[in-house]
């Protein structure tokens, strides 16, 4: 008898540590309603692959309550499947966050904002489609330029030439005068 009752006190005492335990684990920094959503800010333009580009969104609990604390990463898939993390800062009104991410290959990007180890984020953003960046215009063969600097030169030195000429001309005959 004296054995069951320190098994079935063994077991209980296990059953009060555990319910402690799960008592005292970690609960969501905003509290009530373990879930959040992300509204993009509106007029964004699409990123260039190698330009930073910052992000704004605002960040609600339960679609409602702005949430203006916390680790808040943007996180983004690329086509060849590489995770890039990108850290977001609270900025502006209370709830609005940014990110400055930076892409590095154009493409359709998946991306998502996610508070690790406080609340899932429930809002599903669209693609992101990164540009590739503009190319600098390459000289045009048959370019202007070089036969216009070609003219210039060439009219300098005609007119230096003229002005030497006048020149000498105004000295002789100043000598010649009497």
């Amino acid at each position: 008898m004296r054995q069951r009752l320190s098994i079935a006190a063994l077991i209980a005492s296990a059953a009060i540590a555990l319910a402690a335990g799960a008592a005292l684990a970690k609960v969501p920094p905003v509290g009530g309603g373990g879930w959040a959503t992300v509204t993009l800010d509106p007029g964004a333009s699409a990123p260039t692959a190698g330009k930073a580009t910052t992000v704004g969104f605002t960040l609600l609990q339960r679609g409602e309550t702005p949430i203006s604390q916390g680790t808040v990463i943007v996180e983004a898939t690329g086509p060849d499947g590489q995770l890039l993390s990108f850290p977001a800062r609270s900025e502006g009104k209370i709830g609005h966050w940014v990110a400055e991410m930076n892409l590095p290959r154009p493409g359709a990007w998946e991306w998502a904002v996610t508070m690790p180890d406080e609340l899932p984020v429930l809002t599903h953003l669209p693609a992101l489609t990164v540009t590739a960046p503009a190319e600098a215009p390459a000289a045009t063969p048959g370019s202007t330029l070089p036969l216009i600097l070609v003219l210039v030169a060439a009219l300098a030195v005609g007119l230096l030439v003229v002005l030497r000429g006048g020149m000498r001309t105004i000295a002789s005959r100043a000598l010649q005068r009497p």
